[in-house]
């Protein structure tokens, strides 16, 4: 009796993996016939920053339906890992992040890059135009909060040799483009390479305020005139920041003292002439 229990409990046994596996092939077949074979595609293992240089740490490779991917996700149509997959992906070790990446996003394209010819500053230059850099503290960049890419105007103070009852100050340049501040360049990776010892770091200049220099796109003859005023001194120009989409340009005259102090400016003279007594 106990042997026929046993043997009918292994023959529903059996009967029930037979069911279960013939219920789980149809659903995947359906599945495949709805959403697409599984393909290998690249994820992100962890949560990746922007500027963030890829390595083996925050890539991972996961199989999801094809119709699932991303338009231009990094994927492989296999279903196993092999030599030429493993391959491909550590290629991708040493690319920088564009944007931010969360953990299980799959990497696309378009979200990652790296360094290359058509980086840095000189291809930013328009053809038949110059790039120039000026000496700039917090207040006259606006509180370092000037960007690559705005645009903005220069404003000369010029001392006429009269002290500073003589000092006018004037508009030079208007619209201008900025190209960029410090080492942050519009089209380059905006980060750092340091090396601490054996160690590499890479600093992301995105949010950097250390600089101390922003250079701007102009007409050569623009140029000499940047170049003669930033003669006279450090921070000699400041900067004023306007909206990228205006582009008007106004004939502004020079400022000078008198002209801020109004009917005041003979009394103040004045006053300064008794003191020098």
């Amino acid at each position: 009796m106990n042997n026929k229990a046993m043997t009918m409990a292994l023959l529903i046994a059996v009967i029930a993996v037979f069911l279960v596996s013939s219920w789980v092939g149809d659903v995947e077949d359906r599945a495949r016939k709805r959403y697409g074979t599984t393909v290998l595609v690249v994820k992100a293992k962890a949560d990746i920053k922007e500027t963030q240089t890829l390595n083996e740490n925050l890539l991972t490779l996961d199989q999801v339906p094809k119709t699932f991917l991303d338009p231009s996700a990094v994927y492989f149509e296999k279903s196993e890992i092999d030599d030429e997959v493993a391959k491909s992906v550590k290629s991708l070790y040493g690319s920088v992040s564009i944007v931010s990446i969360k953990k299980g996003e799959q990497i696309a394209y378009n979200k990652i890059t790296e360094p290359g010819i058509r980086t840095g500053l000189s291809p930013q230059v328009a053809p038949g135009r110059r790039a120039i850099s000026i000496n700039v503290s917090n207040q006259s960049s606006v509180s370092k909060l000037i960007k690559p890419g705005d645009r903005v105007d220069l404003i000369a103070v010029l001392d006429m040799g009269g002290g500073k009852e003589s000092k006018i100050a004037k508009t030079i340049l208007q619209d201008v483009v900025i190209l960029s501040v410090g080492q942050n360049v519009t089209n380059n990776i905006p980060r750092k390479v340091e090396m601490d010892g054996s160690k590499v770091n890479y600093r992301s200049l995105t949010e950097d305020t250390t600089y101390d220099t922003v250079t701007i796109e102009v007409e050569p003859e623009q140029a000499q005139i940047v170049a003669l005023i930033a003669g006279n001194g450090e921070n000699s120009v400041t900067m004023v920041l306007r909206n990228n989409d205006d582009t008007e340009r106004k004939n502004f005259g020079s400022t000078m003292m008198t002209d801020i102090l109004g009917n005041d400016a003979g009394r103040v003279q004045r006053n300064v002439a008794g003191q020098r007594r």
